[in-house]
């Protein structure tokens, strides 16, 4: 996040009031403008200067360089000593200010889209794509940003962290998708996103919650703060949105009376809107009925796992309130076969099963593994790549989760080789197996994953987890690694295992 520069001319009193009615001018008269920055070495003549830093040397230092560099006013969350000389606004959260001015100075791009905002512990990215085919099945034009990357509604385009993308390069994204022909847009919102501010100018149109558990306490630092940074997307929502909660989640179905947005709920165990009952399930696929109002239909899937069907309701949900016919709906759900990295079938002519999956919380860990448990005949391999997860606690329940669920556990590196934080992160996990029997630490990540391979017999399975989708090292992105393509030539290059 750095600089804006737009085509509209604006006033920035008018932009800062309507992102928080507290703020105010401290001194000086209202600017119009049509650029700005978060970076003072950045500032050009007639910029406005958004200034972000906590510290107050580096608040004042900053600010003073910015009017070196001739900007024409300044945003901050606080007085700087000694500074005024030209336009000073207060505001409590200027990154939030910097989006709003961004969308602000391009015309606002998302006025003329369904924006569609997705967030939740998990299940964000599989729901993103359930509702990009269910629209593209009811013949919408549909662009996406979420965390495999972004469509502009003609290009799919790597991004390294597409879900956490900062508001001077989202408007961009959105003012492409509109030239594009787009008509909706789904957008990945992560809890860092919201917490920063970096959805202000953003009015959706739909909001889907997917759960919210925990997670990410390296930045949240405590769980109430998490949930809190998650509830806070409805903010940005129009008074009329469509708001969609998977109520047998705790922590949804409680705030669920906080919502002031028209609400459609799911769940298979609490009585909801849209429910599901699970009629079959192999390893292969799974047949289940979702249920709306009076309405029920069969729905036969790739991916299978009751997250998944969680997913598939909840977009569902969202057809439902879109005004999209359910056999539309499971048209477009079914036409997904296969998401990078979410319970992704590896197939090569093998009698054992291999699935490929995120799993970056407990709770979709042992979601996962409970799934694969339940379709598999002999023993459960797991491997699992330790990322260097902040959370002690979340690392001793991996480890309990796995000892309780696999036969077998392989720990590794989730990147590419071996460094100090996966190595305390494998200790640590280590720590959650209290026998301690059945596991095996393996640092280079290939040779786990072919052990892993090797050791499976007929009617066994392998699940691994820790990169997902990711094809690309942590540590050096000249340095390719893929789960996914190393197993298949694995399994290619040892046919001994091949019916």
């Amino acid at each position: 996040m750095q600089a804006c520069k737009g085509t509209e001319t604006v006033s920035l009193k008018k932009i800062l009031k309507n992102v928080c009615k507290k703020s105010r001018l401290l001194f000086g008269n209202d600017v119009r403008a049509k650029s700005g920055t978060v970076d003072p070495d950045e500032v050009r003549p007639g910029d406005v200067y958004f200034a972000l830093s906590e510290d107050d040397d580096v608040l004042e230092e900053s600010v003073g360089l910015a009017i070196h560099h001739g900007c024409s006013a300044v945003v901050a969350d606080r007085p700087v000593v000694g500074i005024d000389s030209l336009p000073f606004f207060i505001l409590s959260n200027p990154a939030e200010g910097f989006a709003a001015f961004c969308h602000a100075v391009h015309d606002y791009p998302g006025k003329s889209l369904k924006l569609i905002g997705i967030t939740g512990t998990s299940g964000k990215t599989t729901t993103s794509y359930l509702i990009s085919g269910m629209l593209a099945e009811a013949g919408f034009q549909v662009g996406l940003i979420g965390s495999l990357g972004i469509f502009d509604g003609q290009e799919f385009h790597v991004h390294s962290k597409p879900d956490q993308i900062p508001p001077d390069q989202l408007v961009i994204w959105l003012d492409r998708m509109a030239v594009n022909g787009c008509t909706h847009v789904i957008i990945e919102t992560s809890s860092q996103m919201i917490a920063n501010g970096w959805l202000g100018g953003i009015q959706f149109d739909a909001v889907c919650l997917t759960n919210i558990r925990r997670d990410h306490l390296d930045f949240h630092k405590t769980v109430e703060h998490y949930r809190r940074s998650k509830l806070a997307i409805f903010k940005y929502a129009k008074k009329k949105a469509l708001a969609i909660c998977n109520i047998d989640d705790r922590i949804s179905e409680a705030i669920v009376p906080l919502i002031d947005q028209p609400l459609l709920s799911i769940g298979i165990r609490n009585q909801a809107e849209v429910g599901s009952l699970l009629v079959e399930r192999s390893s292969e696929e799974q047949t289940f009925i979702i249920t709306a109002g009076t309405e029920a239909v069969s729905v036969q899937t790739k991916i299978i796992g009751d997250e998944f069907i969680y997913n598939c309701m909840m977009a569902t949900a969202l057809g439902i309130g879109f005004e999209i016919d359910i056999k539309t709906i499971v048209r477009g759900i079914e036409r997904v076969e296969n998401i990078p990295g979410r319970m992704e079938r590896i197939e090569c002519g093998q009698n054992f099963n291999v699935y490929i999956d995120s799993a970056r919380t407990v709770d979709s860990l042992a979601a996962v593994l409970r799934t694969v448990r339940n379709v598999t005949a002999g023993k459960l391999i797991c491997v699992f790549g330790a990322a260097d997860y902040h959370d002690p606690e979340k690392r001793l329940l991996f480890g309990k989760t796995m000892e309780t669920l696999a036969d077998s556990i392989i720990l590794t590196a989730a990147v590419d080789r071996l460094n100090f934080e996966t190595a305390t992160a494998i200790c640590d996990i280590g720590k959650g197996f209290a026998l301690r029997s059945g596991v095996r630490i393996m640092p280079e990540r290939a040779e786990a994953i072919a052990w892993a391979l090797s050791a499976a017999a007929e009617g066994d399975s392998v699940v691994i987890f820790g990169r997902g989708e990711s094809e690309h090292s942590e540590q050096s992105d000249t340095v390719p690694f893929c789960d996914r393509n190393f197993a298949k030539q694995w399994l290619y290059e040892n046919q001994v295992c091949f019916v």
